[in-house]
């Protein structure tokens, strides 16, 4: 079974994105932000157990959705800010003993991106989201979700959520 590592929205918000893909009929897994993809996780949750002690160690952090922003024409994303998140990440790398990825981490919340056989129209999806999703919103996250693939080239749901350190030294 194939995992990655991400953190949930706000519900509200989180209703608000998949409004908009409905709109535009794009069906993928909910609205989240990742924090390890697919590929660098291995097929076996052994790994929880590493997840769940970072995440002894981590205090609840406070999460910026910011404004629209596309990965050159193939996504279209709100941008985060939140310092927390980015220590998050480099802690579960780290703890994992994964590999960083070639790029920096770059924090975002997918709106929809380009499929193959299944163009989407960005320019369009924006200028709704811009009515729809901005202003964007603050929040302060309390735990991490693994989410799972069930099977081969379904979407992803989530499999286990692991809480954040309530009063963290």
């Amino acid at each position: 079974m194939k995992y990655f590592i991400g953190v949930s929205i706000p519900k509200s918000y989180k209703n608000k994105i998949e409004m908009l893909r409905a709109e535009f009929r794009f069906f993928t897994t909910e609205p989240h932000i990742t924090l390890v993809p697919p590929p660098a996780l291995p097929d076996e949750d052994d790994f929880v157990e590493k997840v769940v002690d970072v995440c002894k160690t981590i205090a609840p952090i406070d999460i910026r959705l910011n404004n629209l922003d596309q990965f050159g024409n193939r996504v279209l994303y709100v941008s985060v800010d939140s310092p927390g998140l980015i220590d998050l990440h480099k802690k579960l790398y780290e703890n994992l003993g994964l590999q960083q990825e070639r790029r920096a981490f770059t924090p975002h919340l997918t709106l929809v991106k380009q499929r193959p056989r299944r163009p989407v129209d960005i320019a369009a999806i924006r200028k709704r989201a811009e009515i729809k999703l901005i202003p964007a919103l603050e929040y302060t996250l309390n735990s991490v979700t693994v989410y799972h693939q069930p099977k081969e080239r379904s979407i992803y749901v989530p499999y286990m959520e692991i809480p954040l350190a309530k009063n963290h030294p």
